[in-house]
């Protein structure tokens, strides 16, 4: 008889407890989702990941004009960014440490990224780097200096796998001993008419480079 009291008083004390509370945790997780999605129209921009997929507006996780100096591709469709040439003449030219500390004392900006060959061409028509330079040889972000067996993208820390490249081929000349030199340079090959990426030291060599700036894309 006692146990059957003391159940009987358990479940009124759960049932009082209760009562009024809405039931179950899916009501919330929806009504956050939908006020998340809410959030996100209200600002311009729908999907955290690809906040240019459904924009309404300019996308406001990144900036819409370029830094002092810094300039846009004639063809902004290849590459909404903004690009600084740097080394455009032979005393400007300067080594992998030197670049990349240049290039980020831009808020947001990082050496060089190049995603395609269309972004490469451009970058070379716009600043006009093989008439100027008679040559095309370009310091990228491509690095290893934080671990030997793997290269990223400083600024970035997007992976560059030199086995699969974005585009062009890998020099092969002694490419067995460089691989492990620490930074990639992009190189135009003229007889070849291709790019190619070269291994090279980050110290000692001087090379040009080029600073990116990411920039929001206007969305449709």
């Amino acid at each position: 008889m006692k146990i059957q009291v003391v159940a009987a008083l358990l479940c009124l004390i759960v049932f009082l407890h209760s009562e009024g509370k809405p039931q179950g945790k899916g009501r919330y997780k929806s009504k956050a989702k939908y006020n998340y999605k809410l959030s996100g129209e209200r600002y311009g921009y729908y999907d955290q990941e690809n906040t240019c997929k459904k924009c309404k507006a300019p996308c406001k996780t990144l900036p819409t004009t370029c830094p002092e100096e810094y300039t846009k591709l004639t063809n902004q469709s290849i590459s909404p960014n903004c690009y600084l040439f740097g080394g455009n003449n032979t005393e400007n030219e300067t080594d992998w440490p030197v670049a990349n500390a240049i290039c980020t004392s831009t808020p947001g900006a990082y050496l060089w990224i190049p995603d395609s060959r269309e972004e490469a061409e451009a970058v070379l028509v716009k600043f006009d780097i093989y008439d100027i330079l008679s040559e095309f040889d370009i310091l990228t972000g491509a690095n290893n200096l934080a671990d030997a067996n793997s290269y990223v993208y400083a600024g970035t820390n997007e992976p560059f796998d030199n086995n699969n490249l974005p585009f062009g081929t890998l020099v092969t000349s002694d490419s067995t001993n460089n691989i492990s030199k620490g930074c990639f340079e992009l190189e135009w090959d003229v007889n070849k008419q291709l790019f190619q990426w070269d291994p090279d030291f980050c110290t000692g060599e001087e090379e040009a480079y080029i600073c990116e700036f990411p920039i929001a894309q206007i969305c449709d």
